[in-house]
């Protein structure tokens, strides 16, 4: 009998250093890319709206859902933090976010998203497609207080130049007077040099905008290097006084076919989004070059 109970616990005790080694081996963390744990950390307290994609729509900071959708139906997708959104020519317009709809709120600001979509250059041409922007209410023109677009139209899908992205953005500050100083900035491929050369259509491409009103500069980011061609935007360019209110849209720049009664209708070179996007975050400061690189870095991770 002795012997029998010796071998229970014997078998207990075995199971129990199996079950410690287990829950050692679930707990260890990963290692730490450029200081941080995931996304989340970086720049945490000046991140002001996050969309994640993750079987949502929502604007999870202020869990803020779609206040309409226009064009074909979204879904999700496999995306590059989790799920991404697909956008299928389509376009979601948000009520208005206070953290990111007041006139000062975005002063100096960062706007970091995954990005994969493909050229579609024909003969006779091709679109123009924007992904995320702010746009006043009340617009009478397509261009927002932000937008974060790519020249679709630039190059054919496939080909010697087929992988060449064109990312763009706009910034349009009120003037003291009531009139607007509108600026923009993308690579040049096409250059005499060519000027910040993208290769990353048709993939998943981190692309950041950074306005810095100390520095003038409104700058582009593709995969965590600078690539404008068009940085510095002179001494007039100064801290974004956004036209209010103003309303995130995913997708398109406004028209009055979304919603923005006071703006003109979509010309032909301009479309609805054909585009999966994932882990939209705008941040009320510019971002360092180290921190937007662990934004890059942290994605490709999955984290």
């Amino acid at each position: 009998m002795k012997k029998k109970i010796y071998y229970l616990m014997a078998g207990v005790m075995i199971a129990s250093l199996s079950l410690v080694v287990s829950c050692d081996d679930d707990d260890e963390e990963l290692p730490k890319i450029d200081g941080y744990n995931n996304s989340n950390e970086v720049a945490k307290d000046n991140l002001v709206a996050h969309w994640t994609f993750d079987d949502t729509k929502k604007e999870v900071i202020s869990n803020t859902e779609p206040g309409s959708e226009f064009g074909a139906a979204t879904s999700y997708t496999t995306g590059v933090i989790g799920k991404a959104l697909q956008l299928n020519k389509s376009a979601i317009v948000y009520p208005s976010i206070a953290a990111i709809g007041a006139e000062n709120s975005l002063s100096n600001y960062t706007v970091s998203m995954w990005l994969n979509v493909k050229n579609t250059k024909t003969d006779a041409g091709g679109p123009f497609s924007t992904f995320f922007g702010i746009f006043p209410t009340a617009n009478t023109d397509f261009w927002g207080n932000l937008s974060m677009s790519a020249e679709t139209g630039w190059f054919p899908a496939s080909g010697p130049v087929g992988d060449t992205l064109v990312l763009k953005t706009n910034y349009m500050s009120k003037n003291g007077d009531g009139t607007t100083n509108g600026q923009d900035n993308r690579p040049d491929p096409k250059g005499n040099p060519p000027v910040g050369v993208f290769k990353a259509a048709a993939t998943w491409a981190h692309f950041v905008a950074r306005f810095d009103a100390t520095t003038h500069k409104l700058q582009i980011f593709g995969n965590g290097t600078s690539i404008g061609a068009y940085d510095f935007r002179g001494d007039n360019t100064t801290a974004l006084v956004m036209r209010t209110p103003a309303q995130a849209v995913i997708g398109s720049l406004s028209t009055s076919e979304i919603g923005f009664t006071g703006a003109p209708t979509r010309p032909d070179w301009q479309t609805l989004a054909d585009a999966q996007v994932d882990d939209i975050r705008v941040f009320n400061t510019a971002l360092s070059d180290a921190e937007i690189n662990a934004l890059k870095n942290l994605g490709d991770a999955g984290r």
